[in-house]
């Protein structure tokens, strides 16, 4: 029986320049695709410009804002007794994953963020416009004042300001009816299918992200910015691998005491 030469084993730091590296190449994936096929991801970022810069702080603001319904929704899944979802709760058992779990907090964040950017590029401000084609334009209109809340969708029409907050007069299905109708739900469905087949660690695990899919492109229909999922999605993996980390931390400090 042969033994694993030790310079052939994975080390933390092999897996986060991996990871970094993968979830990079998503990001600069979407932007090759949106130059060659169109259309481009850029045009769902809000420019750091003076007419826009209320949307890049209320995106991030409300992306960190749209974590919080994901967090709870794990944390009542996993109260949930199942087979499937206790398996869920071994995947640190997973040698990479293992392997990542053992880098420091600003690691951990580095490569979550890199996963937002680079997922939400992909998945978001490219595959699902592409989908959608020409029946849903998903852009903002640049000629109108940018809201805090969002850089276009349907909630781009409400007033610009606070004191003069109304839904607005078209209602969302009927908004979404006429902006893509049955292409731009297609879209949506697909995207979010895909998103959750990129991750095909355990069924159970494919179906859960498909569905956080779906919430995200919801995030990006209904505001037009992308940032919103960006933030909501960088944020949710941060926090989801600093508490793995901190338990296997945790479950190492008793195996030592004990």
């Amino acid at each position: 029986m042969t033994q694993t030469n030790a310079d052939d084993e994975q080390t933390p730091d092999d897996v986060f320049r991996t990871a970094v590296a993968v979830e990079a190449g998503l990001g600069a994936l979407a932007l090759v695709l949106g130059y060659l096929l169109g259309p481009s991801a850029r045009e769902l970022v809000p420019p750091l410009s003076e007419v826009a810069s209320s949307a890049v702080i209320g995106g991030i603001g409300l992306g960190i804002v749209a974590t919080v319904p994901l967090l709870l929704f794990i944390a009542v899944l996993r109260r949930v007794k199942h087979p499937a979802i206790e398996e869920l709760d071994k995947l640190s058992d997973h040698p990479m994953i293992g392997l990542m779990l053992r880098l420091n907090g600003w690691e951990l964040f580095a490569i979550s963020l890199c996963a937002g950017v680079g997922e939400e590029l992909l998945f978001r401000g490219w595959l699902l416009p592409w989908l959608a084609g020409d029946a849903a334009s998903l852009a903002p209109d640049l000629e109108a004042p940018s809201r805090w809340w969002a850089y276009g969708g349907w909630l781009g029409s409400l007033p610009n300001s606070v004191t003069e907050f109304a839904w607005p007069e078209e209602g969302l299905m009927a908004w979404w009816s006429r902006v893509g109708g049955w292409e731009l739900t297609a879209a949506w469905l697909v995207s979010s299918f895909a998103f959750g087949m990129f991750h095909p660690i355990t069924k159970l695990y494919i179906a859960v992200t498909a569905l956080m899919g779906l919430y995200f492109g919801a995030l990006l229909i209904v505001s037009g910015n992308l940032l919103i999922p960006i933030t909501a999605h960088a944020l949710y993996d941060a926090v989801q691998l600093w508490g793995a980390g901190r338990a296997v931390d945790d479950d190492e400090e008793k195996s030592d005491h004990s």
